[in-house]
């Protein structure tokens, strides 16, 4: 079988690492782009075209004996249309954007078990879907996560992204975000302003967290070199470690 030289393989699995912490989580939004600016449109025409026939028959909606003309009653049905209308586009609005989160918030969990079984193909991310353990296992390699930029608002999106699958409504802890502060409920506009906000944000993150990965498999200073000859020192016994630095420069 074919052996790659070493530094093939560490050239390759750090351009792997770099290329999938890079990841822009566009694809729903560029995906449901045309959807979202049709309803909108839709919307805003449905909203416009109501309030001028409502202006219209708030001039006169009544005839010479008091009765509603056939004119204005048409007028009336067409701008209940047109209210219907409106409220459908809004729905149909509120659910994409509130699919948007779903999908940055799933797209980043993807990304995040990637770069870990590409960095660290022996760790079982099997219950890495809590977020505590995951934040826990980067913990324990000397990776803290909670110090990057962008770690709020990861915390921010797992919340929201949590209380739109599970109960679709803003308690007090969701009003705490800047985006819904005084919000009763999601629509469209606020989650618009929360995504544009926060995506940014978990994209640095994620590539921060990317760097600091091949921080971990690659970088080797004079003071992480003294810590692990310290802990082979305390556990081999000489023959031992002069086997272990035979077998390191093997190859070399």
């Amino acid at each position: 079988m074919l052996k790659l030289p070493n530094s093939f393989q560490t050239k390759y699995l750090k351009d792997k690492i770099t290329s999938i912490a890079e990841t822009t989580f566009n694809l729903f939004d560029d995906a449901s782009a045309n959807s979202f600016e049709t309803l909108k449109r839709k919307y805003e025409e449905s909203k416009s075209k109501r309030i001028e026939l409502y202006r219209k028959l708030s001039i006169s909606n009544e005839d010479d004996q008091g009765i509603p003309t056939p004119q204005n009653i048409e007028m009336f049905k067409e701008m209940m249309d047109l209210l219907s209308e409106e409220y459908l586009s809004i729905e149909h609005l509120n659910a994409l954007s509130e699919m948007t989160v779903v999908y940055l918030f799933k797209s980043f969990e993807i990304t995040m078990k990637t770069l870990i079984h590409t960095a660290y193909p022996k760790i079982n991310t099997k219950d890495f879907y809590q977020w505590d353990n995951m934040a826990s296992y980067f913990k324990s390699i000397n990776i803290k996560i909670s110090d990057f930029d962008g770690y709020d608002e990861v915390l921010q999106l797992k919340k929201v992204n949590n209380s739109i699958k599970h109960n679709n409504t803003i308690n007090e802890d969701i009003n705490k975000i800047k985006d819904f502060t005084g919000a009763t409920q999601f629509s469209f506009k606020n989650i618009s302003n929360f995504n544009g906000r926060i995506k940014p944000k978990i994209q640095n993150f994620v590539k921060l967290l990317g760097q600091e990965i091949i921080n971990d498999l690659y970088v080797f200073d004079d003071s992480r070199v003294e810590k692990i000859s310290k802990d082979f020192k305390s556990r081999m016994t000489i023959d031992v470690l002069q086997k272990f630095a035979t077998k390191l420069t093997d190859g070399h």
